[in-house]
């Protein structure tokens, strides 16, 4: 039987056995500790942990391998059904939409409806969760056919319902608005807060109507404005060099429309009393410059025109050698390739008739005989070029000579220049070092 010890002894033996310890720890090799966090990064080592990190790694990044485990277990189709799929993407969107990561969280929910689970309940939650990221993303159309989409699964989802109603009248389909208020009026009438959405609806759609009433109304002004513009350029006869075979039926408001950026916006008009407002640009070939009248009426005269420009640009003109008494006006035809002089003393009206008098414009068939000639005629210089040369003081080829003036007496100005353009540019710029410019009439 062992011996009772007194309180004494026992305290006596502790200490004797904390002595012994305290020497035999004393005795022990003494080195670092290297297999736990330093001391220095235990916090970048802990977020570092899967049990403790607070977001996952980015792309690039090294995976560990407990996460890569854990996500196969959550995620993988061999481990998972498709409901526990759908339901584990949807935990994931719930909990970006709390942080109001709303992008991400139309990611999980998306690869949720991916799963095709056969669940109703879980897919109608799954598409009207993305509706509510769209939603607060104001992607207001996709909001809407998810919210639809989880009324066909779900037709009694009252969530659905309301965000629905939200998201078409956001859209400005107030029809459809109306329609979704009244189905939830239909089993809550009290709803205050979608009288007020249908009540605000309706106002909005009879506004609607009335801005495209009044819009459409304005267009019809447009167009008749137009029209007796049109009618009033052909009762005129005036001509366009838009129009290809010069045929008053072809007038439209893309003709009329003028290609210089300053007046695009202001084609020719017809004013109420029946004058015709025409956009005028006049250049400055000496100083390189223009100017415009956006809308000039038809009766003020060129000198009353001139007399304006020489006074905004009295500036440009230092040596005042510009006015009205020695200035001379010009305008060309381009198609005609001449230019007519304009006598100040006529208005805009007489002139545009002047311009009906002059001598027809080239017809389709002497535009085609022009092409023919043309074509000929460089044929024969390229078989005469060895030794057809001005420069050498060579005549013409007697056969080139007989289709050049063919070719100038059916194309005449511009429509040489025109057709000029057509032929190739190294050939023509081989005549040209040579001298010779068979567009250009010998002078004797």
């Amino acid at each position: 039987m062992a011996k009772q010890m007194s309180d004494e002894e026992r305290i006596e033996l502790a200490a004797k056995l904390d002595k012994e310890l305290d020497e035999f720890i004393d005795g022990l090799e003494k080195r670092r500790y290297t297999e736990g966090w330093p001391e220095d990064r235990w916090q970048e080592e802990m977020e570092k942990h899967p049990f403790f990190m607070k977001r996952l790694p980015e792309v690039g990044e090294e995976v560990d391998p407990l996460v890569e485990g854990m996500q196969q277990l959550k995620y993988d189709p061999l481990e998972n059904t498709p409901e526990e799929l759908a339901a584990n993407y949807k935990e994931d969107g719930n909990f970006h939409m709390k942080h109001r990561k709303y992008r991400i969280s139309i990611f999980s929910y998306t690869e949720g409806i991916r799963a095709k689970c056969e669940n109703n309940e879980l897919n109608a939650a799954l598409y009207n969760n993305r509706s509510a990221a769209h939603f607060f993303l104001k992607n207001y159309r996709s909001a809407l056919l998810d919210a639809q989409k989880a009324l066909e699964l779900k037709p009694d989802y009252k969530k659905a319902h309301i965000r629905a109603a939200k998201c078409a009248e956001a859209l400005q389909k107030y029809d459809l608005c109306v329609e979704l208020c009244d189905q939830i009026l239909s089993g809550d009438s009290g709803e205050k807060d979608i009288l007020k959405l249908r009540q605000t609806c309706c106002a909005r759609k009879a506004e609607k109507e009335r801005q495209e009433r009044k819009l459409a109304a304005e267009q019809k002004r447009k167009l008749d404005e137009q029209q007796k513009t049109i009618n009033e350029i052909k009762k005129r006869k005036i001509r366009f060099e838009e129009i290809e075979n010069q045929t008053f039926t072809d007038i439209t408001m893309d003709i009329l429309k003028p290609k210089y950026a300053p007046v695009e916006d202001f084609p020719v008009c017809l004013s109420p009393d029946g004058q015709l407002c025409w956009p005028v640009v006049f250049c400055f070939p000496e100083y390189n410059v223009s100017d415009f009248q956006q809308q000039l009426d038809e009766s003020f005269t060129l000198a009353d025109c001139i007399q304006d420009i020489l006074f905004e640009n009295e500036d440009r003109d230092e040596e005042g050698k510009y006015n009205i008494d020695n200035v001379r006006v010009y305008y060309e035809n381009t198609i005609l390739g001449k230019p007519f002089t304009a006598n100040l003393t006529n208005t805009l009206k007489e002139i545009t008739q002047l311009e009906t008098k002059m001598s027809d414009f080239p017809t389709k068939e002497e535009r085609t005989v022009c092409w023919t000639n043309k074509d000929k005629y460089w044929e024969c210089l390229d078989k005469n070029a060895p030794t057809h040369s001005t420069t050498s003081g060579a005549e013409e080829p007697a056969a080139c000579l007989e289709l050049r003036k063919l070719f100038e007496k059916n194309c005449p100005g511009q429509w040489v220049k025109h057709f000029d353009r057509k032929r190739s540019y190294e050939l023509f710029k081989r005549r040209m070092e040579q001298g010779f410019d068979p567009l250009e009439k010998k002078t004797k």
